[in-house]
């Protein structure tokens, strides 16, 4: 195809595009505009109908508590039923709403009389009714929730107004049945339609049609997740929205709250419905943009023609340009070649096209400039990236290695050979299986960059691999990723040392203050879950200064050495030995039945500390005071078990030494009869 025809393709295209994109915009402007005005119509609506219902419920209310407030007593208390039904007969003239009917419950929930008469229910006990219970219970008039009528087959709702005494105790209940689909109920807002389709329905607090167009569906309830909205509305909210209702049909949705019935208004209309302007108007621009191409098209080829007929002077002459300089080998000596300066004539453009035509062969010689330095610069970025002192390493996005330095072919000891089109983890495992944790392709195209610590088969000392995108054009996706392989060996030993350092005694490699605060809080939460004990021992050694002032803090910290094994052989393997400071000791016994079980580590504690210590100027012998803490008992923070121990501690100190105390408990020495519990 000519470029004059793509050229008038084009710009029919373009011309079309900009209508297209305008009246899309403006339906869509209307199609919100629209949704909006539907959805604060139905809020509207949706309130209005709240506010009937609501007023309806409470009228009637009014109404019984009228019928309660002259209810005659006296006719009540001689059980003068002839009197109480002409009354009722009168109210019911008054107040025709009650068609279904008005009865008296007496205080204990059973039926005396009614209007009009139902003989068979005299005597029956209603107190299992929720409008009974709850009318009794609040010790006033309500509302009950809505059900079937076993006599009339029809939903009703039951409103209820209290008789009381002088004293204003409640002696009687007198109740009224609400037809919820007569005419003077709620037959009303049950037909009302919200334009051609859509309709309104209320439900209860949980989930039942209360009304609903479709009579068969009031006091069901509708299958949860068919109606999201009505599922929302059920737990409280209210406002518009969009749904699906249950058979599957878009709708604009808004509901309203009756807070005082536990009630929801819930107004619908399809979206078909609602935006049946916009589908019209889609129609008419569809015919629109088919007449508008039938008189663009023609039009816009006969243009592009007369426009680009000096390109085809210009195609001409690149032609025989392009040719020239391949018969040159690039040489570039000569300017434009006699034929291409004919072209050009001919032409006869001074515009913008005979000037690009005098620039072409100027670019063309900046062009082979512009290679040259590429060139260069590729060598330059050779000898870098061979110079760099760690491994590294081009993949493709499929993961193979493209390039590899120098350092690379050594710390592996391949040729590149060896390695370029393979996948990379097949060339650092060496043939052997891939170790578990190395990143797939997939990972590191969802990261982009990505940094491991592992290590290599076959080759000693822990390694860094750390992965970074070579991006593509912007938009797209990574064209590959640079793997750097560094050795951390050194500086991992140096992390763990350091680590060493910050929770161990640097003189006993016990565990210091930090790390014994972390593991006692560990038994503390493990003696929660078992509803265990935990014990904590806090020691202290007896004539310790005596033995570093006569032989030296050198042979004190050998003493210290020798202390410290010898109390680790008295616990178990999941029980804490701290050097806590100088010559004391604290140790965390875990998961304890019985303090018991503490006093006999003590004793072994105490025992093993007095036999004598071989140290470079003779033997030794010292003893030990030994504080016990029990948790929870003697405290229930870190804090508070080790002071308490320090405490029992100075106490046994207090009592001859080597000796143990519990905390607020006697001193043991040691080798007498061991506490009980």
């Amino acid at each position: 195809m000519k470029l004059s025809a793509k050229a008038s393709l084009l710009l029919s295209g373009l011309v079309l595009a900009v209508i297209a994109a305008t009246s899309l915009f403006l339906f869509a402007y209307q199609q919100k505009a629209i949704k909006g005005l539907v959805r604060h119509q139905l809020v509207s609506d949706t309130g209005i109908l709240a506010l009937e219902i609501q007023g309806f419920v409470e009228e009637n209310v009014r109404d019984l508590m009228a019928v309660a407030g002259n209810f005659p007593k006296d006719a009540l208390r001689r059980n003068d039923r002839e009197a109480i039904r002409e009354y009722l007969s009168r109210q019911l003239s008054y107040f025709p709403r009650l068609e279904s009917g008005i009865f008296i419950l007496d205080r204990n929930g059973i039926f005396v009389e009614d209007f009009p008469p139902h003989p068979e229910l005299r005597g029956q006990s209603f107190a299992h009714r929720d409008y009974f219970a709850r009318a009794v219970s609040h010790g006033a008039g309500g509302l009950g929730d809505p059900y079937v009528s076993a006599r009339t087959g029809l939903p009703v709702l039951t409103v209820t107004a209290p008789i009381k005494s002088d004293t204003g105790e409640i002696i009687a209940l007198v109740c009224g049945s609400l037809n919820l689909l007569s005419r003077s109920g709620l037959w009303e807002q049950q037909q009302r339609k919200i334009g051609e389709t859509g309709y309104v329905y209320v439900v209860d607090r949980a989930g039942r049609f209360i009304i609903h167009p479709d009579a068969s569906r009031i006091l069901t309830r509708n299958e949860p997740g068919k109606n999201v909205f009505l599922d929302r509305t059920v737990e409280g909210y209210e406002g518009a929205g969009e749904t699906v209702n249950s058979q599957g049909v878009p709708m604009i949705i808004a509901s309203r709250q009756i807070s005082s019935l536990g009630w929801a208004v819930l107004a619908q209309v399809p979206e078909v419905e609602a935006f049946k302007s916009i589908r019209e108007s889609v129609v008419a621009l569809g015919l629109f943009f088919c007449a508008a191409m039938a008189l663009v098209l023609p039009a816009g080829f006969w243009a592009m023609r007369r426009i680009a007929k000096p390109l085809e002077g210009l195609e001409t002459a690149a032609q025989i340009i392009s040719q020239d300089l391949r018969k040159a080998d690039g040489a570039l000596t000569r300017p434009f070649a006699s034929s291409a300066m004919d072209a050009l004539r001919k032409m006869r453009s001074g515009d913008e096209i005979g000037k690009l035509a005098r620039a072409f062969f100027q670019l063309s010689v900046r062009l082979k400039q512009t290679l040259t330095s590429l060139r260069t610069a590729a060598e330059d970025w050779e000898r870098t990236f061979s110079s760099v002192q760690e491994a590294l390493f081009v993949l493709d996005a499929e993961g193979k290695v493209l390039r590899v330095n120098r350092v690379a072919e050594d710390r592996l000891r391949m040729v590149r050979s060896a390695m370029v089109a393979r996948d990379w983890r097949a060339v650092l495992s060496m043939g052997l299986p891939v170790p578990e944790g190395w990143p797939t392709m997939e990972n590191l195209r969802e990261t982009g960059r990505l940094k491991l610590t592992t290590r290599l088969p076959e080759t000693p000392g822990v390694f860094e691999f750390s992965f970074s995108a070579i991006q593509g054009r912007r938009g797209q996706a990574a064209k590959g990723f640079l793997l750097v392989v560094t050795d951390v060996s050194e500086k991992m030993e140096a992390e763990e040392r350091i680590r060493e350092l910050a929770f161990h005694d640097v003189l006993t490699a016990l565990p210091n203050r930090m790390l014994l605060t972390d593991r006692l809080e560990q038994a503390m939460a493990t003696a929660d879950r078992n509803a265990s004990k935990v014990g904590v021992m806090f020691l202290d050694l007896d004539d310790f200064k005596r033995v570093n002032d006569t032989y030296g803090h050198e042979t004190g910290d050998r003493l210290l050495k020798q202390v410290a094994r010898r109390l680790g052989e008295c616990l178990r393997s999941n029980d804490t030995l701290a050097r806590y400071a100088g010559d004391e000791f604290v140790a965390v016994l875990m998961d304890l039945k019985n303090i018991d079980e503490a006093a006999r580590v003590a004793s072994r504690m105490l025992e093993s500390v007095s036999e004598p210590f071989d140290l470079p100027g003779g033997q030794a012998r010292i003893g030990a005071s030994i504080g016990i803490a029990v948790y929870p008992g003697d405290g229930v923070s870190p804090q508070q078990l080790i002071s308490h121990a320090d405490t029992a501690m100075y106490r046994a100190k207090g009592r001859g030494k080597n000796s143990f105390r519990f905390v607020e408990q006697p001193a043991v020495a040691d080798g007498e009869r061991l506490p009980t519990q």
